[in-house]
């Protein structure tokens, strides 16, 4: 699942866009995903239009609060819709309106573009109901914990996205992709010397394949052990035939961030 805006034309982006980072902007690919179960991850919601078209992802870290990445605010009217797995079924869903940038927060020192604090916070004034029950009796909106200091957020890990496929189709259910989290020590390793890779991101890698996060998929969770780890942030383009790593913004570098403008958003 890759997050990027290919600006280039085919013969030019199969040529140099490897070499260039572009942000998780609308329309992009879960490289390799699959499709995930029903209610595996009541916690991962679609952003999307008036018109409701899927164009970003988000994750509920609370009944009243959304996560996702700050270059995936690009509306002041906009839908949180929760409790949905196929996209085009809302027998279980939960749509919430965003009616003013007043509703949400970036944070302060995004630059914009590719770089470091891809992160924005998203209040509901009309809270997601946590203790809707779908026909079967479960859950298919929930909140997800958010990781503690002394976590380290490494290993096994899974993204979630709506994000495009390696044939460019643009999936109706949720797709995951079971990966391996790196640390950005590591990760800077296998990125070109002039990425805009910072401390306070985190990456997925399966060595010597595109497998990662692509457009459609920016804001999306990437977690470990029922912990929000990062949410997908940029990465390299052609999604599809790119190795390099898929870059997020590492959710426990902003614990504090987090807390002071959840605080704020809600007074």
């Amino acid at each position: 699942m890759r997050q990027f805006v290919v600006l280039f034309s085919l013969a030019v982006a199969t040529v140099t866009a490897s070499l260039i980072p572009q942000p998780g902007f609308p329309e992009g690919r879960i490289i390799d995903g699959e499709v995930a179960k029903v209610g595996e991850a009541p916690f991962a919601v679609s952003l999307q239009t008036e018109q409701g078209s899927h164009y970003c992802g988000a994750t509920i870290i609370a009944k009243d609060l959304v996560l996702t990445a700050a270059h995936c605010m690009i509306y002041k009217l906009f839908w949180v819709v929760g409790g949905v797995t196929d996209r085009t079924d809302l027998s279980n869903a939960q749509r919430r309106q965003v009616t003013s940038d007043s509703q949400y927060v970036v944070h302060e020192l995004y630059g914009g573009s590719v770089g470091p604090y891809d992160i924005a916070l998203i209040h509901l004034k009309d809270p997601f109901d946590l203790n809707a029950r779908a026909r079967d009796g479960s859950y298919p909106v929930a909140a997800i914990d958010l990781p503690g200091k002394t976590f380290q957020g490494t290993g096994n890990g899974t993204l979630f996205g709506w994000g495009r496929d390696s044939w460019g189709a643009l999936p109706l259910a949720l797709q995951k992709l079971e990966t391996n989290i790196i640390d950005a020590e590591t990760c800077a390793k296998e990125l070109p010397a002039n990425s805009k890779l910072a401390e306070t991101n985190v990456c997925s890698h399966i060595k010597g394949t595109p497998k990662g996060a692509c457009n459609g998929d920016s804001g999306g969770p990437l977690t470990s052990w029922g912990y929000l780890v990062g949410i997908v942030s940029w990465g390299y383009t052609p999604c599809s035939s790119t190795t390099y790593p898929s870059v997020y913004t590492c959710v426990g570098s902003f614990l504090k961030w987090i807390a002071e403008k959840s605080a704020l958003l809600r007074a």
